[in-house]
């Protein structure tokens, strides 16, 4: 996943969830901003779900991607991320990953993308599944089962991506369904591909600790590297609280997208966190 010598060694693995999207998202953002002022300085892999949920990216209208009917039917959480791309919908049968770590520890952002995604393919592979890559996502039989993003900010680079191990395919269906027009705006749109999940291809049952694992040993093998298990650093816990407390919390902001106000020391116009995304998840 990163490729620097200095990353030979011990990694930080967190395993952890919350039963909300919107926690799980201030998560995301705090494991990069804290970075530029943290101690924590080895590479983390996130494991983790969410419930029901749609993920908007960061530039995307939230009505031209989102069946808002659907999703207020069955329980499925909307929410916006800080990451750019396009919208993907998760449940409790997708695994999400995300890996942060210094930018000092990736060679270029394409490389991590490239690379991040061939490890997640040599995982799969352990699992008896033949799958190919493109610049954002993993498929089987050309119909996808992964996506992925990638962005570099001056303090970070943070990459993730979602596994659609069991998942809800038609309610995933149903909850993107307007993301197939085709409408121009100065919004991001997502690219329709029909999916399917890890179950569907293997043609049995497979869980989300399965999954885990065949990632977790990929890792092992492919970066000679120990994982050890941690929690979030006194920082990431503050950052994650003031982020849920100002802006994950807000309907505003995963409905519109404005930008949070200024908070404990997190800049109004995240300048300190400008994102260059390489590819959506889309």
């Amino acid at each position: 996943m990163v490729t620097s010598p200095a990353n030979k060694g011990r990694w930080r693995i967190l395993k952890l969830s919350y039963s909300s999207a919107f926690r799980n998202l201030a998560v995301e953002e705090a494991l990069a901003r804290a970075l530029s002022t943290d101690v924590q300085t080895q590479p983390t892999l996130r494991l983790w779900t969410n419930p029901r949920a749609v993920v908007v990216g960061r530039f995307q209208e939230v009505r031209a991607e989102v069946d808002i009917d659907q999703c207020q039917l069955h329980h499925v959480q909307i929410a916006r991320r800080f990451t750019g791309g396009g919208t993907v919908f998760h449940d409790e049968a997708t695994l999400n990953v995300t890996l942060v770590a210094q930018p000092r520890m990736v060679p270029s952002g394409l490389t991590f993308q490239e690379n991040n995604l061939q490890l997640v393919t040599r995982a799969l592979g352990r699992l008896g599944l033949r799958c190919s890559t493109s610049r954002n996502s993993i498929s089987i039989d050309g119909r996808k089962v992964c996506g992925a993003a990638a962005a570099v900010g001056s303090h970070f680079a943070f990459w993730h991506c979602s596994i659609l191990v069991d998942t809800d395919s038609q309610l995933l269906e149903a909850s993107l369904a307007p993301s197939k027009s085709t409408a121009k705006s100065r919004f991001v749109h997502s690219r329709w591909q029909e999916v399917t999940t890890l179950a569907e291809a293997l043609f049995r049952p497979i869980s989300v600790d399965e999954v885990s694992g065949s990632l977790e040993r990929a890792i092992r093998a492919g970066m000679a590297s120990e994982l050890v298990s941690g929690s979030l650093s006194i920082a990431e816990k503050s950052y994650s609280e003031a982020l849920y407390s100002r802006k994950y919390s807000s309907r505003e902001w995963h409905m519109n997208g404005n930008h949070m106000p200024e908070v404990g020391g997190i800049e109004r116009s995240d300048d300190n966190c400008r994102m260059r995304p390489l590819n959506a998840l889309n």
